[in-house]
C-alpha cells in the first residue's frame, strides 16, 4: 500500500464462496501510512518477512476490492495515481 497522506481508502478482502469479509486494510483499520501485507491461505506455514503484516484468508481464494476517495473532479488524477500504486504480487523470499 502506498502512503495515502490522510486520504480515505479501503481494501476489502472477501471470501467469494461464503460472501463474507474477513479483513480490511484502509484508513479506518490500518491508517494511511504505506505498508506491506502478506495474504496467506489456510494452512500456510511460511515466514512473514520482516516489516510485513499477515492477513490470513479462511479459504484458498479471495476477492480483493480496492477504493480510493476522490474529493472532486480536480482530485481524480491524484486519486487514480494512488490507486495504481496498490498492487498484489507473489511473495518471493
Amino acid at each position: 500500500m502506498p502512503e495515502m497522506a490522510g486520504r480515505y481508502y479501503s481494501v476489502q478482502f472477501t471470501d467469494p464462496a461464503k460472501n463474507f469479509n474477513f479483513a480490511y486494510v484502509g484508513k479506518r483499520t490500518t491508517g494511511t501510512k504505506a505498508g506491506d501485507y502478506v495474504l496467506s491461505g489456510p494452512g500456510w506455514t511460511g515466514i512473514v518477512p520482516s516489516g510485513m503484516i499477515q492477513i490470513s484468508s479462511p479459504c484458498a481464494c479471495a476477492l480483493v476490492l480496492g477504493r480510493v476517495f476522490v474529493g472532486s473532479g480536480g482530485d481524480l488524477h491524484s486519486a487514480y495515481e494512488l490507486a495504481k500504486q496498490v498492487n498484489l504480487e507473489p511473495l518471493t523470499l
